[in-house]
């Protein structure tokens, strides 16, 4: 099933955070009246809504649609973690089955210079998107500026929402490029290695292209260097054991392949606008 709506104007975010159900856990039964997003990044989900029941496993999403019951079917199986977005959109939107999609099923109208373009967009109710890093980083800033304080911290969060929309639109209408094959292939490489010393002749050797090939191709899609990526996700993992554990800042540091503490402190600084401990002693409150 597709949900099927025309932009402009596009779904409004309204708000978006993260939840862990433990073992023998089960989502409980309510009737909502916006659009509920919900994104598995561990575990599984087993979700009714209506008379349709959905396995939402890891790397895979659901959304919801405004006044269908919706429910756990059965308990969870194990701890799962999941992202959860609600949005609303002004436009009349339909529920319809649909197969095949292209870009023609898309843009209805060009822009012309007195008026917008047209489009229909067709969003898969249930699936697991293709580029699974690009769209659970883009689910983690949305969350993330929950804790960021900043006037303009609800803008930024309908930006990245808006992008997390068109790359789900994207992902449904091809398949991956040569680009984002390569993009691929580099952060599963980040991922094995991002604990040891990185370098960048290591991974052109491992992948078998040119280092400038592979920063072309993690820029042309995910918008981010090969170094800004391996930021990225040591951050990523560094924010995490703040969060769980006691370990000290250097140790933490040491972790995630940083071997200077004062540099991984510095880093972490200009990425995320507060240092390690700050961080620390802001989601311990929360």
């Amino acid at each position: 099933m597709h949900i099927t709506f025309r932009w402009p104007p596009f779904p409004t975010f309204i708000k978006g955070g993260e939840a862990v159900f433990s073992k023998g856990k089960k989502h409980f039964r309510r009737t909502f009246s916006v659009f509920d997003l919900l994104y598995v990044k561990q575990g599984c989900l087993f979700m009714a809504e209506a008379e349709s029941r959905f396995s939402v496993g890891e790397g895979e999403y659901i959304i919801l649609i405004p006044g269908r019951e919706h429910y756990g079917y059965q308990e969870c199986r194990e701890d799962t973690q999941f992202i959860w977005l609600h949005f609303a959109m002004e436009n009349h939107y339909e529920v319809i089955e649909k197969e095949d999609l292209s870009w023609h099923d898309i843009i209805e109208r060009e822009a012309t210079y007195v008026e917008a373009a047209q489009y229909m967009f067709h969003l898969p109710q249930y699936g697991k998107p293709q580029q699974k890093e690009r769209m659970e980083q883009l689910l983690q800033q949305i969350v993330d500026l929950n804790e960021d304080g900043a006037p303009d911290s609800p803008l930024k969060q309908q930006i990245y929402f808006t992008e997390f929309l068109l790359q789900l639109q994207k992902q449904a209408l091809r398949i991956p490029s040569a680009s984002e094959k390569v993009c691929a292939e580099a952060i599963q490489y980040i991922h094995k290695h991002y604990q040891e010393p990185f370098d960048m002749k290591l991974l052109a050797q491992s992948l078998r292209f040119h280092p400038d090939y592979i920063t072309r191709c993690m820029q042309k899609t995910l918008g981010m260097s090969v170094t800004q990526y391996l930021h990225y996700y040591r951050l990523s993992k560094a924010k995490k054991w703040l969060t769980e554990t006691n370990e000290t800042i250097e140790a933490i540091a040491k972790r995630v392949g940083i071997e200077d503490g004062a540099y991984f402190t510095r880093l972490f600084k200009k990425v995320e606008g507060v240092t390690p401990t700050e961080y620390r002693r802001t989601v311990q409150r929360t």
